[in-house]
């Protein structure tokens, strides 16, 4: 009972002056929050894990549709010109200014759709990611436009430049996207969708 006694104390005091370390960190502002000045590696793999498992669990419930068509491409590319290429390099383009002096750095979208399945796209374009620069997306656009978008980054890694300003170009011919956004104010048009089941409704096509 002593010896219990003593650990527990020794945890409470340890977790006093941790706190109050803590609070002298922030309330010194020694703590650099400049963008230029980046993570430790393993506080950015810690962040990075954290981001990664809480995207693959909170998607997990989500079907997607069946994705890929040349129509849901051209809306998705109608999306992206509009909403993404300020953080998001397209296939071909070159990065902005504004993205190359922000950290995170925005994700390679290329990697993107190689790498994650359509469930984690859609969730991360829905929702967005916390402290990232990442828009929710959600909060403006429906699930269509939004598969639409996921759509198109899956097709990225297989997508030259050539192709994608190709889409680009057959949405403006079509007005594809013109009433829908003013993005960088968007509008209230779309509004998020409440069931990501698969369905003959939902016709995803980000991260983040």
């Amino acid at each position: 009972m002593k010896t219990f006694k003593i650990v527990l104390a020794t945890l409470v005091v340890s977790g006093l002056v941790a706190g109050a370390t803590g609070a002298g960190i922030i309330y010194s502002g020694v703590y650099n929050v400049g963008a230029d000045n980046h993570h430790l590696d393993a506080t950015y793999w810690v962040l990075n894990q954290a981001r990664k498992r809480s995207v693959a669990a909170h998607s997990a419930d989500i079907q997607a549709p069946e994705l890929g068509g040349h129509d849901q491409l051209v809306e998705g590319a109608a999306h992206f010109s509009e909403m993404c290429t300020g953080c998001h390099v397209p296939p071909g383009g070159q990065m902005s200014e504004a993205a190359q002096g922000m950290y995170p750095q925005p994700a390679n979208l290329a990697e993107s759709g190689e790498e994650m399945p359509p469930r984690q796209i859609f969730w991360t374009l829905e929702h967005g990611i916390k402290a990232s620069g990442m828009p929710a997306w959600g909060e403006s656009d429906g699930p269509e436009a939004l598969w639409a978008l996921t759509a198109l980054i899956k097709a990225f890694p297989d997508m030259n430049g050539a192709q994608y300003q190709a889409l680009v170009n057959e949405a403006k011919a079509k007005g594809i996207g013109e009433d829908e956004h003013s993005h960088g104010s968007h509008g209230d048009e779309h509004k998020p969708g409440s069931n990501h089941s698969e369905s003959t409704e939902n016709t995803e096509g980000h991260h983040a």
